[in-house]
């Protein structure tokens, strides 16, 4: 039996200074700390810490057409989580083999957490059905899987809402995935 107990007035925690009484944001507050990420990822990263990819984007008239974009990589999650002090534990992981034992494809599902307590849990995938992912090592579709969950999970922690390079190379393939079939039957 789950006991519940009604709290009259709640204290909201003001760890940020981003939640007031009524416990809507200050619009200031959030663009003064949003404006401190942005100066943190000009001094903290450098250009090794992201890759240049082309993708297709609808221009003004609605028309596909291919642009550069920079992606963060690895490298940069990494200096984020130290910067932010985050620390990230698996939560879960699934392999998918072949017949022969090799691995067809990883689930990673990756919890990151702020010295405060506040944690995100981001999960992701790679299968050897993605570009370019059908002759390598059975480490590198586990690693590029936990890569990806890692990134995600620091990038939603700290409120970047940015895709890695590493999301940007795979291509969702949802017929061809164990487990994303699971989700769509």
């Amino acid at each position: 039996m789950v006991k519940a107990e009604i709290i009259e007035n709640p204290e909201v925690p003001n760890e940020t200074g981003l939640v007031n009484v009524d416990n809507v944001p200050d619009v200031n507050v959030a663009i003064k700390q949003w404006d401190a990420y942005q100066k943190l990822c000009k001094g903290l990263l450098n250009e090794t810490d992201y890759q240049e990819i082309i993708v297709k984007e609808k221009d003004e008239d609605g028309n596909y057409v291919k642009v550069k974009r920079h992606f963060k990589k690895k490298s940069a999650w990494q200096k984020l989580s130290r910067a932010f002090n985050v620390d990230t534990t698996i939560v879960e992981r699934e392999l998918e083999r072949t017949k022969m034992g090799r691995v067809r494809e990883a689930y990673y599902c990756v919890r990151a957490t702020l010295p405060n307590g506040r944690s995100v849990e981001s999960d992701a995938l790679c299968s050897r059905s993605e570009k370019g992912k059908d002759k390598v090592s059975d480490h590198t579709i586990m690693s590029t899987a936990k890569t990806r969950a890692t990134n995600r999970a620091i990038a939603e922690l700290i409120g970047a809402g940015e895709v890695s390079a590493e999301e940007m190379s795979a291509e969702k393939i949802a017929s061809q995935s164990k487990f994303l079939k699971e989700d769509v039957n």
